[in-house]
């Protein structure tokens, strides 16, 4: 924290190292704690966040200010953009114009965390360079030539992620960036617009309620009534601004309840070009006198994943001349395999301390994975999911009742002709006295990419040649993304939430 400074209203790391490590660090921490620490090390230093993270002891002091400061700023540079002008009155912005902006961007960027560490112009800067955050991606440069960037701005029309009121949803890609991608513009300026196609997710659930997925779900929660509350959950139609599309893609449901509470549901996989994110959460927030909303903490909160899918084009064939299928189950924390051949049952102990193939998932209590020439072909993401409810899962749980140990979270791995499924699962975690749960699959500050060779942890007698070698997986760029998840939160009794599904 030494080296990290705030110059010129920005907060300033010596390199991307610091950056990365501080990011990766913090972002573990609870809202409660990362709101101390913003106050702590930023905010008493005239720091001001694009959107600030606060809690029950910084909020009025905290919101008052940011608000304070947006103001001072609007009426400086007499910002009264046709679009705006409703949300001032007597030249003075309206607090509710800024609380509609701070949920626009945290929609937009996805990070909340990261939103915070962007000042109210949403900059930041690493080394000497400064990051601009705008509605036509990002833009960098060195600091000395920020003024250049600005009028690089002006002249193509770009606005500020902070300009409230004025964020324009183009629905297309920037002139000066059209395919998306990292380019240099001018001689001292480059942009970086997330890359074009990298995510075609489809948002068709005709014909899919909320009771006929429940049947293709389980979970870890032995309480009858519980399941039943999750059982009976509405699927939610998500928002998706397509401004996100320019950072990666975000989606978000959200169900107000009593007037100033909510329960805020959100998928999301963004590449920010100094961060790449991507994970689930669900929140309960309320909303105080400041008119903000922040987190709160209630009885309890759950999240449960029913299936994450990502789809991997491959040009494999299945090659094993013994086998019509190869079936390996990991137990994650322990490296024990069991195999099972020509079929998803029957699986036989392959020995110990086995290499676990590697995804950019953590902390799994299984991996699976199955080699064949055709699993059923072309599977969609729902076709999947029944797939591991109906066939896999019964063999991995008896597997881990044997070693009497839990399994809540799961990777799975199925290589086909033509094609490699990757999913992860998690079959419910709850909190009590909390505000949020969440499920990051990746920190870090580049797309997760891996190798995968099939078997690569196998051992004993059985002959595991597939021919699924040195496949390259990158999950920022599959071919096709599925997800089904749930979320919710408990007040008083009564559970509030929904299930997101595309």
């Amino acid at each position: 924290m030494d080296k990290i400074n705030i110059e010129g209203g920005r907060i300033s790391f010596p390199n991307k190292a610091t950056f990365s490590e501080f990011y990766n660090t913090s972002k573990k921490e609870d809202n409660d704690e990362i709101a101390s620490m913003l106050e702590e090390k930023f905010y008493r230093k005239d720091f001001y966040s694009l959107k600030p993270i606060v809690n029950d002891k910084t909020e009025i002091k905290e919101i008052q200010k940011h608000f304070a400061k947006i103001k001072q700023h609007q009426l400086t540079n007499k910002s009264k953009n046709a679009k705006n002008t409703s949300q001032i009155v007597d030249g003075i912005l309206l607090d509710e114009a800024i609380i509609d902006h701070y949920d626009i961007v945290e929609d937009i960027i996805g990070d909340e965390f990261f939103l915070s560490l962007l000042n109210e112009n949403a900059e930041i800067q690493v080394d000497d360079i400064i990051y601009k955050y705008t509605d036509q991606g990002i833009l960098f440069c060195n600091k000395e030539n920020i003024n250049e960037l600005y009028t690089f701005m002006s002249i193509y029309q770009i606005k500020s992620l902070s300009d409230i009121g004025e964020v324009d949803v183009h629905q297309k890609y920037p002139k000066f960036n059209p395919n998306g991608g990292l380019k240099q513009v001018t001689a001292h300026i480059s942009s970086f617009v997330d890359d074009k196609g990298t995510e075609n997710i489809s948002n068709s659930i005709t014909n899919i309620s909320a009771k006929s997925m429940a049947t293709e779900a389980l979970m870890a929660s032995t309480d009858p009534v519980f399941n039943n509350v999750v059982n009976n959950l509405q699927i939610c139609n998500p928002s998706s601004p397509w401004l996100a599309n320019l950072f990666g893609q975000t989606k978000i449901c959200t169900t107000n309840y009593e007037s100033k509470r909510r329960v805020k549901l959100k998928y999301y996989n963004v590449n920010l070009f100094l961060a790449f994110s991507i994970g689930v959460n669900v929140k309960h927030q309320f909303r105080g006198w400041t008119g903000i909303w922040r987190e709160e903490n209630t009885d309890s909160v759950a999240l449960g994943v029913n299936s994450v899918t990502w789809f991997f084009d491959n040009s494999k064939v299945f090659s094993n001349p013994y086998n019509s299928m190869i079936v390996n189950y990991y137990v994650a924390d322990t490296g024990k395999l069991y195999t099972s051949l020509n079929s998803y049952n029957n699986a036989i102990y392959a020995g110990t301390d086995k290499p676990v193939p590697n995804l950019p998932i953590k902390k799994l209590d299984m991996i699976i994975e199955v080699a064949a020439d055709f699993i059923g072909k072309d599977l969609t993401e729902n076709e999947t999911r029944k797939l591991f409810y109906g066939s896999i899962y019964g063999q991995a749980e008896k597997i881990m009742k044997s070693l009497n140990k839990p399994m809540n979270e799961i990777g799975v791995i199925l290589n086909q002709r033509g094609q490699t499924i990757v999913q992860y699962y998690n079959l419910g975690a709850k909190c009590t006295n909390c505000s949020e749960k969440q499920k990051p699959f990746d920190w870090g500050v580049v797309t997760p990419k891996m190798t995968y060779t099939f078997g690569a942890g196998n051992g004993g007698n059985f002959n595991v040649k597939t021919g699924f070698n040195d496949l390259k997986f990158d999950f920022k760029n599959p071919k096709v993304t599925g997800l089904n998840i749930y979320g919710m939160a408990n007040k008083h009794g009564k559970w509030y939430g929904f299930k997101m599904v595309f």
